[in-house]
């Protein structure tokens, strides 16, 4: 019934425009702009082993409206059906402090904010997304923002963003000779944490490095029982990942930034602090023992987020030559959490052997109904330096993207899912064709440290007014035990039809 009305809204959206980007309309004496898409898109699996997507349909709108002179509200939300959430526990509204959920249909309110304009300043009151930052698609320096990693490569960078409850104001400094051009102050203020969004784990884009395998197989005479060398066990190992209260609003638990930026002999640059929690994703997995009378013993392991709090100091810059355009981001990171591939946590059982030894004795010999089994950590706290630079330019219709960006980890003598050195090169070629109705794009991403591949080509048609169809290929390969690789199962073929008022 859901996807039915979506798409009948759909339907009767596109019969009903007359052309227009946007619907101008005035309630209470009050101009109202009001713009959104309509988007219906379909994949088509390549590996039968990989979890099928519904078809996707999405109601998205924008709405603005002056209150006063000085004071504007502008507020978006969307309603989605469908797509990678199959596994759906509830419909209506997103949890504001889960991790892991699955909701469909769904309303979600991406932001709503009042807007103040004064003379040299602006003031931003309400959920919203901040972008700060220069460079395509990886920004170091962009982290007030936590990300959904329930749909994670086909949807805009934008898209993917979480707004967060925030308080920003922008001073623009008088025209002064000691003062560079454009100058302007931004202070953020976050009260209230919003955490990253996953999908459940039997859905499509469950990361795999973050589920344990099964069995665990302990090898004859790593440990005693009853005095004796055990023989081979094969432990059955259960899964479930669990939400557990985010950080509570309130001051200690409050963001914090400050961003200077201005321009100088043609130079586009900024400076940021930020203090808060990561907008990095983190997990902690636990694991408990149960005597079996089938198998000895079986495995219960629960994965749960885990929020740490950053200081990060960065800044970016931007350049224009001829048709070149250059851009640079770096970031200073002090203690930022680096997940580990769970599936390996444990390479040998003898690693572990007093951790099972004690297992052992609890169940067994002091007839514990349970024992808590101590695991490696499943993530690591390392300072790090996140920078990137790119340069893009525009020839006989051709956009041309090349970027490099690199995770410089310190102290780091532990086996985590990327590189202590990891670079990860982004390219893109866009070319429009009859009229700029037809739009030819590829981009890849190459994890050169991890040895990834991420192939998206999409051709893109405007069929009429606001009216476009799309078809792409979405193609990921390389080394499974890396941020990217572990999803290699997943190459899909897609259209999509969208409708732009």
């Amino acid at each position: 019934m859901a996807r039915c009305g979506l798409a009948a809204l759909a339907a009767a959206l596109i019969v009903t425009s007359t052309g227009a980007l946007a619907v101008e309309t005035t309630i209470g004496g009050h101009p109202l702009s009001l713009t959104g898409d309509v988007e219906i898109r379909k994949g088509f699996k390549v590996d039968p082993e990989t979890a099928s997507d519904q078809t996707f349909e999405e109601l998205w709108l924008r709405l603005r409206t002056p209150l006063t002179e000085r004071l504007k509200f502008d507020t978006t939300f969307a309603v989605r059906n469908g797509g990678p959430t199959t596994e759906s526990n509830r419909v209506g509204f997103y949890a504001f402090d889960d991790v892991f959920q699955s909701v469909s249909p769904a309303l979600e309110f991406e932001e709503a904010m009042l807007i103040v304009k004064l003379q040299n300043a602006d003031l931003r009151i309400g959920k919203q997304k901040i972008a700060w930052g220069k460079l395509d698609r990886t920004q170091p320096t962009d982290l007030l923002n936590t990300r959904r990693y329930t749909d994670p490569f086909l949807r805009d960078e934008d898209q993917n963003k979480i707004g967060v409850p925030a308080v920003v104001g922008t001073y623009y400094l008088p025209e002064a000779k000691w003062a560079p051009e454009q100058s302007q102050v931004t202070l953020a203020w976050i009260p209230w944490y919003q955490p990253y969004r996953f999908p459940r784990p039997d859905e499509r884009w469950f990361p795999p490095a973050a589920v344990p395998p099964s069995p665990f197989h302990v090898p004859a005479g790593t440990i005693d029982i009853n005095g004796q060398p055990n023989p081979a066990i094969d432990v059955p190992v259960g899964f479930q990942a669990r939400n557990v209260d985010p950080p509570a609003f309130g001051l200690d638990n409050s963001g914090y930034a400050a961003r200077f930026s201005a321009f100088s002999n043609g130079v586009d640059y900024s400076l940021m602090y930020y203090h808060g929690f990561d907008v990095q994703p983190a997990f902690s997995l636990s694991a408990t023992v149960f005597p079996d009378p089938m198998t000895v013993f079986r495995a219960e392991t629960e994965l749960t987020p885990a929020f740490r709090k950053i200081d990060a100091w960065g800044g970016d810059a931007a350049y224009t030559w001829g048709p070149f355009t250059f851009r640079g981001e770096a970031t200073y990171v002090d203690g930022r959490p680096f997940s580990r591939d769970l599936r390996f946590i444990i390479r040998d059982p003898a690693e572990v052997a007093p951790q099972i030894q004690q297992v052992v004795d609890e169940i067994l010999v002091q007839g514990a109904p349970s024992a808590a089994f101590a695991l490696p950590p499943s993530f690591v706290v390392r300072d790090a330096f996140e920078w990137g630079v790119g340069a893009d330019v525009t020839l006989d219709g051709y956009f041309l993207l090349l970027q490099l960006n690199q995770t410089d980890v310190f102290g780091n003598d532990v086996e985590l899912l990327i590189r202590n050195v990891e670079s990860r090169i982004l390219a893109t070629v866009r070319k429009s064709f009859w009229h700029d109705d037809l739009q030819l794009q590829a981009q890849g991403i190459y994890g050169a440290s991890s040895d990834y591949t991420l192939l998206l080509p999409r051709a893109t048609y405007r069929v009429w007014k606001g009216i476009e169809a799309q078809i792409g290929y979405l193609f990921i390969a390389g080394r499974s035990s890396s941020v990217v690789g572990q999803y290699k199962r997943n190459d899909e073929g897609f259209v999509r039809l969208r409708y732009l008022f």
